[in-house]
């Protein structure tokens, strides 16, 4: 979708069209979907902050944002955005129960892949052994193809030090990956 439509439809749904939020949900609930899904390491996380992202978006395109914000707003950054934000919350709140699970027992439980082709499960693997804003940058990058500027307005840093800080990750991947220990 360009920029042009995705001013258009955020306007659209600011003055109520319907057909907008339909429109806007079937171009991009794939690929907020598998955003969160690699954030989240699963689908029904993932399916959750992609249905709560949806609804968040329609709330401020139509309560809280005026029409000139609309339309000069860049819908597919933003929806990122909000992803993102939402993933790094239930992330947080993740955390706060496995803490509290393990002061109450010995071991707090895994996240495992087990969907996938061998390849495909050691880059999840490798995937997972890497930060959460390692793989944040990979997962833009290369997999949601996002150029530096587009990942700095998600991030909101800048797009040298993002250059750099993917540079890095990619390191790190290729790293593990190479230690795998079926060689990946």
């Amino acid at each position: 979708m360009a920029h042009e439509e995705g001013r258009c439809i955020a306007l659209e749904i600011h003055n109520g069209n319907r057909d907008a939020v339909a429109d806007l949900v079937a171009a991009y609930k794939d690929r907020l979907f598998t955003y969160a899904f690699h954030m989240l390491g699963g689908s029904d996380d993932a399916l959750d902050i992609t249905q709560d992202a949806f609804v968040k978006a329609y709330t401020t395109l139509t309560g809280k944002y005026a029409a000139e914000r609309c339309r000069t707003l860049e819908i597919r950054p933003w929806l990122y955005r909000i992803v993102r934000n939402l993933a790094l919350n239930r992330l947080r709140s993740r955390k706060r129960k496995e803490a509290a699970l393990a002061s109450m027992k010995d071991e707090a439980p895994a996240l495992t892949f087990d969907a996938g082709n061998d390849r495909t499960r050691a880059m999840r693997t490798a995937l997972e052994k890497l930060g959460r804003e390692s793989r944040e940058l990979i997962i833009l990058r290369f997999i949601e193809q996002y150029t530096y500027a587009e990942i700095a307005t998600v991030t909101g840093s800048s797009e040298s030090a993002l250059r750099g800080k993917v540079y890095r990750a990619l390191r790190k991947l290729r790293r593990i990956m190479e230690d795998g220990p079926s060689g990946y």
